[in-house]
């Protein structure tokens, strides 16, 4: 996923969307505690986890 982003296959919001990653754009890595976070809240704001 990193390198498609790299290269231009995916832009900031398809790295979102379909991986729930969240990408330093200095060096083109996911930011693994930035994402995390991102996922938690997910669940709990996603219509797709709502009961």
């Amino acid at each position: 996923m990193e390198d498609k982003f790299a290269n231009g296959e995916l832009d900031s919001l398809d790295v979102i969307r379909q991986y729930g990653v969240i990408i330093d754009y200095a060096t083109n890595k996911a930011l693994p505690e930035s994402t995390k976070q991102l996922r938690a809240s997910m669940k709990t704001r996603s219509l797709a986890y709502w009961k």
